[in-house]
């Protein structure tokens, strides 16, 4: 994915995912299927495509608690639960961050980017194709724009879909796959990258 590219679909993120949601009611059942999904899964592994424009990529990311790992194009995330390590393989570069434990971004900390339960955007239902729903998620704040489309399968809570919408700029990320795995997440190893600059915001 390239810097530019990237730094749009964070920014575009993370000003949607700035805070909670609160439900209504069948929303909120649907919302909480959700959590208690993922929370089943323990250690798990996903394979996403992202859609923005013109631009499509695939991707993986695995999750162990606050722990994760993310790839994307040529660009890889680590986060040991405080640190976030964003290696930029075509540029040989290395950034090291404190991790936002907060944030909902799947390009940022995946290991919350399903937990919709909360007090700050009001959910609604919006639509429904066979077993699968879609509810939207609008910003309880007037300060915080944008819009999120979270589709997921009803019965089961499998989140499937979120898109991302800010004015005219759209996000959409597709879940392909979603399973439990005994391993956990694979951890930064500076070896590996021994020959990488080392760009360190701490």
């Amino acid at each position: 994915m390239g810097l530019v590219m990237r730094r749009f679909l964070l920014a575009t993120i993370f000003v949607l995912l700035c805070a909670p949601v609160v439900a209504d009611e069948a929303s909120q059942a649907v919302l909480q299927r959700v959590a208690k999904y993922v929370k089943a899964l323990g250690n798990y592994k996903a394979e996403f495509d992202v859609v923005a424009d013109s631009y499509k990529a695939k991707g993986e990311y695995a999750v162990s608690g606050d722990c994760y790992y993310i790839s994307v194009d040529n660009v890889e995330v680590y986060s040991d639960g405080k640190l976030r390590y964003e290696v930029e393989n075509s540029r040989q570069e290395v950034s090291i961050d404190n991790m936002n434990l907060e944030s909902n971004n799947i390009l940022d900390n995946p290991t919350r980017c399903f937990d919709f339960v909360g007090s700050d955007y009001v959910a609604e239902f919006q639509s429904r194709d066979g077993a699968d729903v879609t509810i939207y998620l609008r910003p309880n704040n007037e300060d915080i724009e944008g819009e999120i489309y979270l589709t997921v399968e009803e019965k089961s809570g499998r989140p499937k879909k979120i898109v991302y919408i800010l004015y005219d700029d759209k996000v959409e990320v597709n879940i392909s796959h979603l399973t439990s795995q005994k391993d956990a997440a694979p951890k930064f190893d500076s070896r590996k990258y021994k020959d990488y600059e080392v760009i360190d915001f701490r």
